[in-house]
């Protein structure tokens, strides 16, 4: 019961956004009464809550098997799998994502998905220290939180947003082109 109206959520989430979705409308789209959805989720936000956390899980496991796997690459091909895997994996979660960019009120510095973040960032911080293992930690966390900033908002953009007419592993191929040149050195 608790899979069909997550799938419905997610199906209004799609077809209708964050903000038409209601405790009413996953009901009629999961085919159950609203009494038995509130047996399992107390309202919409402990739905999309749970989507939400399910989506991060997801995410996060696509990336850190793309990490892993990255290990024994060279830099570029290494980062070019983790964005590749980004960009998928976001894909993979459209609705969510999208709800929680586009939808769901949070303030200008909130992160979308802060465990993504998390993982990036260590990945990020491995390759730095790889490539760069005498960068002061100031330049070091700069770089990081730069790149954080220009990996996340492009990977969305692909993702989310890419116009029918532009190729996605060359948008791909692009942001690891800036972020390899970012952190690597001079």
């Amino acid at each position: 019961m608790v899979e069909r109206i997550l799938d419905a959520a997610t199906h209004v989430l799609a077809s209708q956004g964050y903000s038409a979705m209601s405790t009413n409308r996953v009901a009629e789209a999961a085919g159950v009464s609203v009494g038995s959805l509130y047996r399992y989720f107390a309202d919409k936000q402990e739905i999309f809550e749970t989507l939400r956390l399910r989506a991060s899980e997801s995410i996060l496991h696509d990336l850190t098997t793309a990490i892993a796997a990255a290990a024994g690459q060279s830099p570029r091909a290494g980062v070019r799998a983790v964005i590749a895997a980004l960009v998928a994996a976001l894909e993979e979660h459209g609705p969510v994502v999208r709800a929680l960019v586009n939808e769901v009120p949070m303030g200008t510095q909130s992160n979308v998905l802060p465990e993504i973040e998390r993982g990036l960032a260590t990945f990020t911080r491995i390759y730095v220290a790889q490539q760069l293992p005498d960068l002061p930690a100031a330049e070091v966390d700069a770089r990081i939180y730069l790149a954080m900033g220009v990996t996340l908002n492009s990977c969305l953009r692909i993702a989310l947003e890419k116009p029918p007419e532009l190729d996605a592993d060359h948008l791909v191929d692009l942001v690891v082109d800036m972020l390899v040149m970012g952190l690597s050195p001079r």
